[in-house]
């Protein structure tokens, strides 16, 4: 970047150093357009133009002063110029010192200071095209001579004539309004149609009670079967009497304690059941 800045800086240096040049050379001219003139004013009137080439003179001078000064600063502006150039090779050309391990390394070259001395020279060359420019505007515009031969006078006219042209332009706008006017009629019916719709519902509620008899009680249990010790001994004694018709070995007594013994099994049994109360 610092390199960019410097050739940059350098390309504009060189611009102002030609347009010195064309400056310097346009004020050649106009000491040789000078010269001629004072030539021939010796010539044509030599006692009554001695202000005039006292004048002459004065600004002969003024310009050969600009021009040393233009070429002091040119010369000024050429030597900045070869610094500059110098630099540039010196940062590129020479490679840079390796750094010893102890020391720290160098700083780079301070930018300001090359800045600074690119910009100097630009200033110096904006100075004489100042004073150029303000002597240009000093110089008068306008010399008249007037000779007479019973008398001699010399009269030097400064006039400035400044003329004003004013133009008049007359502009006429016609705008033209149409309005129009539309109307529109819109008719809406809106007819509404309205249905009633009845729904009758009829809910009939059957409600069946029907009562069911409690059940009967069951019936009392029977009553435990019981016999009377009467009954039971009459019982027996049937049964015996029965035992004994039936069986012809009634004077068997095995037959006979076999008879008894089974007569006195069942009232046993029916002790044991609890039939017998």
């Amino acid at each position: 970047m610092l390199l960019l800045l410097l050739l940059l800086l350098l390309l504009l240096q060189l611009l102002l150093l030609l347009l010195l040049l064309l400056l310097l050379l346009l004020l050649l001219l106009l000491l040789l357009l000078l010269l001629l003139l004072l030539l021939l004013l010796l010539l044509l009137l030599l006692p009554l133009l001695l202000l005039l080439l006292l004048l002459l003179l004065l600004l002969l001078l003024l310009l050969l002063l600009l021009l040393l000064l233009l070429l002091l600063l040119l010369l000024l502006l050429l030597l900045v110029l070869l610094l500059l150039v110098l630099l540039l090779l010196v940062l590129l050309l020479l490679p840079p010192p390796p750094p010893p391990p102890p020391p720290p390394q160098p700083p780079p070259p301070p930018c300001l200071l090359l800045l600074l001395l690119l910009l100097l020279p630009l200033l110096l060359l904006l100075l004489p095209l100042l004073l150029l420019l303000l002597l240009l505007l000093l110089l008068p515009t306008t010399t008249t001579t007037t000779t007479t031969t019973t008398s001699t006078t010399t009269t030097t006219t400064y006039s400035t004539t400044t003329t004003t042209t004013t133009s008049t332009t007359t502009t006429t706008t016609t705008t033209t309004t149409t309005t129009t006017t539309t109307t529109t009629t819109t008719t809406t019916t809106t007819t509404i149609t309205t249905t009633t719709t009845t729904t009758t519902t009829t809910t009939t509620t059957t409600t069946t009670t029907t009562t069911t008899p409690p059940p009967p009680p069951p019936p009392p249990p029977p009553p435990p079967f019981t016999v009377t010790k009467n009954v039971f001994t009459q019982w027996l004694l049937l049964q015996l009497i029965a035992h004994i018709g039936g069986h012809a070995c009634f004077t068997n007594s095995p037959c006979f304690y076999g008879i008894l013994t089974t007569t006195v099994h069942v009232y046993l049994r029916h002790i044991f059941l609890g039939h017998l109360s």
